[in-house]
C-alpha cells in the first residue's frame, strides 16, 4: 500500500507541473488602429501626425520605438461654422529619420472656438475627436529677484522669478516653459570670435505641490486648484549664466484638460518604464475609434533682455 500510494503522489504532482507549464491570456483589442498626435494653438498652421498601432505579439526590434506612417488617409479639420478643412500629406523624411504628417496652412485658427478632427483610411476604423481653444490667459507682471551665485554651477546665479495672472473663473490648467539664448564677442590676439548659448529655461517651482518628478520635458504642467482667482502667482526659480548678452523667453501656455492629462499620464508611464513595482499607468486618450491625442493651447510669451554681472 504504501508502494502505491507514494506512485500516486508522483503521478500527481507530475501531472500538476505539466498543468503550471501553461497560461492562458487573453489579450483584448489587438486589432490595429488609427493613431493621431496633434497640437492646436491659435495661429494659421496645423500639424496632424498618424500612424498606424501594433499588437503586443506584433514582431519587430524590441527597441524600436517607430510606428508605421499612414500615408494616403483622408484627414479634415471640421469648424466651428461648419467648414470642412482637408488637409494634405508632406513627406520630408530621410534614411535615418522619419518626418512626415498632415499639414493644413493658410487657415486662422481662433481661440474659444471648437474645432472637430477626422481622420479615415481604407482598412482601418475612422477615428475622431475635437478641441476647444483655451482663451488667452495674460500675463499681468513679471518680477526677477537675484538670488546670487548658483552652487551647482560656477558661471551661473540662481533668479526667483514670479508670474502673476488673472486665472479665469471655469477650471483651469497651464504650462510654463521656456529658452534662454545669449551671446558673447570674445577677442583673442586680434582674433574676434562670436559665441552662442543656449539652453531651456528648466523652472523648478517654489511650491513644492507644483513639482512632478515624472515629467521628460523641462516645465511646469499645474492645474488651478490652489490659485487666487484675479490675483493668481506662480512662483519658480532658474539658473541663469553670467557674463553673456542674454534674452531669456518665457511661455506662459493655458491649456486644455486633454494637454495636461495626456502628458502629465505619458510622462508617467516612461518615467516608470523598467520598474517592475511600480504600478502601471493607462496614458490619457481622447481620439474616438482610435489611439493619440488631440490637444490645444494658447501661450502668452515674454522676452526679458538681460546681463547677470560678476
Amino acid at each position: 500500500m504504501k508502494i502505491n500510494c507514494h506512485k500516486f503522489i508522483l503521478i500527481g504532482l507530475i501531472a500538476m507541473i505539466s498543468c503550471e507549464q501553461f497560461l492562458e491570456v487573453e489579450l483584448p483589442d489587438q486589432e490595429p488602429r488609427l493613431v493621431l498626435n496633434a497640437l492646436l494653438e491659435p495661429t494659421s498652421t496645423l500639424k496632424v501626425f498618424l500612424t498606424k498601432s501594433r499588437g503586443v505579439l506584433e514582431g519587430g526590434d524590441f527597441y524600436d520605438d517607430q510606428f508605421e506612417l499612414v500615408e494616403g488617409a483622408n484627414v479634415f479639420i471640421k469648424a466651428q461654422e461648419g467648414q470642412i478643412l482637408p488637409l494634405v500629406f508632406v513627406d520630408n523624411s530621410k534614411p535615418w529619420e522619419n518626418d512626415a504628417h498632415y499639414l493644413l496652412d493658410g487657415y486662422e485658427f481662433k481661440e474659444g472656438e471648437t474645432y472637430g478632427i477626422f481622420a479615415e483610411k481604407s482598412g482601418l476604423p475612422s477615428i475622431s475627436s475635437q478641441q476647444e481653444i483655451p482663451k488667452n490667459v495674460n500675463i499681468k507682471s513679471i518680477d526677477m529677484v537675484n538670488l546670487g551665485p548658483d552652487g551647482s554651477f560656477d558661471s551661473h546665479n540662481i533668479f526667483e522669478v514670479s508670474i502673476k495672472f488673472e486665472d479665469p473663473s471655469e477650471r483651469n490648467f497651464y504650462e510654463i516653459s521656456g529658452q534662454i539664448f545669449g551671446s558673447e564677442i570674445v577677442v583673442i590676439d586680434g582674433d574676434t570670435t562670436l559665441f552662442y548659448y543656449n539652453s531651456d529655461l528648466s523652472p523648478e517651482p517654489v511650491n513644492p505641490i507644483y513639482k512632478k518628478d515624472h515629467l521628460m520635458r523641462n516645465v511646469i504642467l499645474f492645474t488651478d486648484v490652489l490659485l487666487n482667482g484675479p490675483d493668481s502667482e506662480i512662483v519658480f526659480r532658474t539658473s541663469i549664466i553670467r557674463n553673456r548678452d542674454l534674452e531669456v523667453t518665457i511661455n506662459f501656455s493655458h491649456v486644455t484638460e486633454a494637454f495636461y492629462r495626456y502628458y502629465d499620464t505619458a510622462d508617467l508611464q516612461r518615467y516608470n518604464n523598467g520598474d517592475i513595482l511600480s504600478q502601471p499607468v493607462l496614458v490619457y486618450n481622447n481620439i474616438a475609434n482610435g489611439l493619440g491625442i488631440f490637444k490645444a493651447r494658447n501661450t502668452d510669451q515674454r522676452v526679458i533682455e538681460m546681463r547677470v554681472e560678476d
